[in-house]
């Protein structure tokens, strides 16, 4: 009798790893999914217990490139703008997020100002713009400064709130029903950081979007009004 044998390795399963085999097989995309589900969960979670609050919020989109100290201190020029303390902390505060969005004729004129050999980056455009995209999906932001092809866009898919849905009176700094000339308000004249940006820049409210707070669009509103103050009836 031959005490040697030769084969494979010998894999000896019990009834439970059958079961949890089994289980696996007919079952692994759906705990892939929860398993991406649960993670991405955390991270939103974590990001709302980190988050810094703010009374307000407001987005900026254009040719102009804020940079991050320039978006401090405008954000800052804002906050002042503020009626009151909405969320009650015993501060004001705003957030200033700004995209910088270029039409195909924006990004054209850019390259044809490069020297020689240099080479335009389109990619970084092209991933503003779907960050931009993204943003005004979300609901956070209602209060925008943008160029006017992002006004134009947003006009036609008819997604920007009517001036008169807040005011008594047509604004002389109105360039039409939905949309005001940043450059004739208060604002504009009395900010050095917003004093950079485009004099074409519109300044325009989103309508209430299903995803937002009723309450937070509410007081959007009311900064709004404020910063639609035209400079030269501040003036007087």
């Amino acid at each position: 009798m031959n005490d040697k044998y030769t084969g494979g390795d010998i894999h000896v399963k019990g009834p439970l790893w059958e079961k949890l085999d089994n289980f696996w097989y007919y079952n692994k995309w759906k705990i892939v999914a929860a398993i991406f589900i649960i993670f991405v969960l955390g991270v939103c979670i974590f990001q709302s217990c980190t988050k810094e609050e703010y009374d307000a919020s407001v987005l900026y989109a254009g040719p102009y490139a804020f940079d991050a100290e320039e978006r401090d201190k405008g954000a800052e020029d804002i906050a002042n703008l503020l009626p009151r303390d909405f969320d009650g902390d015993g501060k004001k505060s705003v957030a200033l997020i700004s995209y910088n969005v270029l039409t195909k004729d924006q990004i054209e004129n850019l390259r044809k100002q490069l020297d020689e050999g240099e080479i335009l980056d389109t990619g970084y455009f092209t991933q503003e713009n779907e960050l931009y995209n993204a943003a005004i999906m979300t609901g956070e932001y209602s209060i925008l400064l943008i160029d006017p092809a992002q006004y134009q866009r947003l006009l036609e898919l008819g997604r920007l709130r009517k001036l008169s849905d807040m005011f008594a009176s047509i604004l002389t700094c109105a360039i039409d029903e939905y949309g005001v000339r940043f450059s004739e308000t208060a604002l504009y004249h009395t900010s050095e950081e917003f004093g950079k940006l485009p004099k074409d820049t519109v300044l325009c409210m989103l309508s209430a979007n299903v995803f937002g707070s009723k309450t937070t669009y509410a007081r959007m509103t009311e900064l709004f009004i404020v910063m639609a103050t035209d400079y030269h009836e501040n003036a007087n």
